[in-house]
């Protein structure tokens, strides 16, 4: 009987000039939308408060309250693009850029060394293509310095 499971398997990409100036384009543009619907929820939710008065003027509070809410959580989210668009900037060429963690699955069976099975794994990608995988029992992981 065997069983699968799930393992973190990290993605790296090699920082080439076209992997910094696609994530800067991406970036600038999670910006831009970002600074679109704040432009556009100003507009909404001064007519929405509006609406609010007349029809229920005992929700206008909450209703500024959920607004503020909102705007605040987009407004931290743009920082953030912001500062991962500084950070992207400064990505030397051929240095590793972690873009994320991805659930692998992984087959285990009845004997099978689980230390190897759930090992800590990463994907190294250059320019969109895979050109090294790294798999590390939990005691032999390499010092990320």
């Amino acid at each position: 009987m065997a069983v699968i499971v799930k393992r973190p398997v990290i993605l790296k990409n090699v920082v080439t000039e076209s992997f910094k100036s696609q994530l800067t384009k991406e970036l600038e543009h999670a910006i831009n939308r970002i600074g679109q619907w704040l432009e556009q929820e100003e507009f909404q939710s001064r007519r929405l408060i509006a609406e609010a008065q007349k029809q229920t003027p005992h929700r206008v509070n909450q209703l500024r309250e959920e607004i503020s809410q909102e705007r605040g959580k987009q407004e931290q989210a743009l920082e953030n693009l912001k500062q991962q668009l500084s950070q992207v900037e400064q990505l030397e060429i051929d240095s590793y850029f972690a873009s994320g963690t991805y659930d692998a699955p992984v087959k285990i069976d009845v004997g099978d060394d689980i230390r190897s099975k759930l090992s800590q794994a990463e994907i190294i990608v250059k320019d969109g293509r895979v050109i090294q995988i790294n798999e590390w029992v939990s005691s032999s992981i390499p010092d990320e310095n």
